[in-house]
């Protein structure tokens, strides 16, 4: 959620993404709508499975075109390398526990509320209507 807010909102993201990403003007909106949907998934508990497979190729994504541009951050906006390295590493650590929970857990649908037709019930109205025919 803060990432999203992060792209949207604060002047040197945005502007990170205006410079380093093609599609630049639409892109940001995507991005950060897309975060946004994964962080309100995970604060309900739906469809986390799914969603962190979204979560590893957008993290992925942004950290390939936007944070690994040492240049554009260290020479253009004065940011410190190591302070830049660190932020690359919290992404790739945030990958890398995506990936163990993606391997370590199962899928799980949350149960819909349909009812469902068992074959005995169906075959006790099957003899109970041609019992009131017989009548």
């Amino acid at each position: 959620m803060f990432s999203s807010y992060s792209v949207l909102v604060v002047a040197e993201d945005r502007q990170a993404f205006l410079h380093l990403i093609p599609f630049s003007y639409v892109l940001p909106f995507v991005y950060g709508t897309a975060l946004g949907a994964i962080g309100l998934c995970y604060i309900s508990g739906l469809f986390v499975y799914d969603v962190t497979i979204g979560l590893v190729f957008l993290l992925l994504a942004s950290t390939a075109g936007v944070d690994v541009r040492m240049w554009y951050w260290t020479q253009r906006r004065g940011i410190h390398y190591w302070n830049q390295m660190r932020m690359i590493i919290d992404n790739l650590a945030i990958v890398a526990g995506a990936l163990l929970y993606l391997t370590c857990a199962k899928r799980e649908l949350p149960s819909l509320r349909v009812k469902e037709k068992t074959p005995h019930s169906e075959a006790s109205k099957s003899e109970e209507t041609a019992e009131k025919k017989s009548n």
